[in-house]
């Protein structure tokens, strides 16, 4: 039996007998968060060759604080974990703790706002089109949004026609021009920015690939678009976390790779269950129902906008309907709203004063929305909250609930628990994906949680989700 600590590669020196906890924890199951699997490191002893492997930080000379360690453990050979460590006492042995993998790959950036980060910026040209590229990618869209009171009280004084990026006759004329980044764009150069890759099923949808995220700042006459003007009051994890919610993307976060991957989770109850436990559990079991089996699916009404304030009917939250014994509701609330449409135009509708150096204006604000980039229609730039039969509105055959949350809704309908023991070895541990179902004496589960002990002595006690 071979427990290896590995510390940026190099094996590290364990004391005798050295055991240690591991707790796999399923990140899917949970929305507000990215929960990561917890392994306690223990203490390592301040051998020659570990405060060679660490840096040497119990010596006072070194400066380094809370210094970062690329951490793997290994049984039998198994990769079971793989993480980042951060020391937090050195002495006559070492500490270390394992830290949360969305935060520490976006390092210092994770706690500030989009709009404090550098995305570059585009020359606006004389000659201004719907769409502007960098690179041959679309960065930035102008679709023409009605909204009568951007100038507020000052609007009739300028001769304002209530149209954000107003175009007329194959042009833009009069009115605050207002860019709006490309979704696909920003999480690219957020990429580019802190050195991680974006991959998977969401990056490759394409109607998603059309998203923009709506604000009101006018270019104001400048000569460049500066993105991070024109993004809302979200940090990269907070960005990533209600895409997640909005969307029912599933997140696998790499600390060490650093790599994010995002696929939809309703993928992963279409699978058929790949892996057979059944001779691996024992005959005991405790089984626990699913209090809340109804899913309340909705959105944050940007209060600025006065058409939204009383949350009409298109911007509801969506509702299970109601089952046949009594439930609960597990209610998931994402920060990104949409605009409503005007029927008469087409066009995408808010009453929301902007923000703009005009009227001085700049104190405007707008909560987080999406629309999608319908391209030109009928001679207008158009950007809406419909693009071939998906809608970002919660309700409705075309609907998020409908498109992104069917599966998962039916899963949680006829949810419950498991808590069981199971014989399990390092191959099913270092194997283990938590996007597969497992079966069990003619039951398929997802897994949620498992917990032991390394070495492994004793059976591994499995939490197991009915799917």
């Amino acid at each position: 039996m071979s427990l290896q600590i590995r510390i940026n590669g190099q094996v590290a020196d364990l004391s005798p007998g050295m055991s240690t906890g591991l707790e796999l924890i399923n990140p899917y199951l949970v929305y507000e968060d990215i929960l990561a699997s917890k392994a306690s490191i223990p203490a390592l002893p301040a051998t020659r060759r570990n405060r060679q492997i660490l840096g040497f930080p119990d010596l006072l000379q070194n400066e380094a604080v809370g210094m970062r360690y690329r951490c793997e453990k290994y049984y039998n050979g198994q990769l079971l974990q793989a993480g980042v460590a951060v020391l937090t006492e050195a002495a006559q042995n070492f500490a270390l703790t394992v830290v949360q993998p969305l935060g520490e790959v976006f390092g210092e950036l994770q706690r500030k706002n989009l709009s404090e980060l550098n995305f570059g910026a585009l020359a606006v040209p004389g000659v201004l089109q719907p769409t502007l590229q960098q690179f041959g990618r679309d960065v930035v869209a102008f679709p023409t949004v009605l909204n009568p009171t951007y100038y507020g009280a000052n609007g009739a004084a300028i001769s304002y026609g209530g149209r954000m990026n107003n175009y007329q006759g194959g042009a833009y004329t009069a009115g605050p021009l207002v860019p709006m980044v490309f979704v696909a764009e920003l999480l690219l150069r957020i990429g580019e920015l802190t050195g991680v890759a974006f991959i998977g099923e969401f990056f490759s949808h394409p109607e998603l690939r059309q998203l923009l995220l709506y604000n009101t700042r006018a270019l104001d006459g400048r000569s460049q678009v500066e993105l991070r003007q024109h993004l809302p009051e979200l940090t990269i994890p907070e960005l990533l976390l209600e895409l997640r919610k909005t969307f029912n993307l599933a997140m696998r976060v790499n600390a060490i790779e650093r790599a994010i991957r995002l696929d939809f989770t309703d993928s992963f109850h279409r699978r058929a269950a790949s892996i057979d436990w059944s001779e691996k559990a024992l005959k005991e079991y405790k089984k626990r129902p699913e209090t809340a089996r109804r899913l309340q699916l909705g959105s944050v009404a940007d209060s600025a906008d006065g058409l939204t304030k009383d949350k009409p009917e298109s911007l509801a939250d969506y509702l299970t309907p109601e089952l046949e014994s009594e439930t609960g509701i597990g209610k998931l609330t994402s920060r990104f709203s949409t605009l409503l449409t005007d029927p008469a135009t087409g066009l995408a509708t808010t009453q929301q004063a902007g923000r703009t150096e005009q009227f001085g204006q700049l104190a405007s604000g707008w909560s987080p929305r999406l629309l999608f980039w319908n391209g030109l229609q009928s001679g207008l730039p158009m950007a809406t909250a419909r693009l071939n039969g998906y809608s970002l509105y919660w309700p409705g055959a075309d609907g998020l609930a409908a498109r992104f949350w069917p599966m998962t809704e039916q899963h949680r309908t006829r949810r419950f628990y498991v808590e069981r023991q199971l014989d399990l070895n390092e191959v099913d541990l270092a194997t283990l994906d938590f996007s597969k179902k497992v079966h069990i004496n003619g039951l398929d589960y997802f897994v949620a949680r498992v917990d032991l002990m390394l070495p492994i002595k004793k059976v591994s006690n499995v939490l197991l989700v009915k799917s």
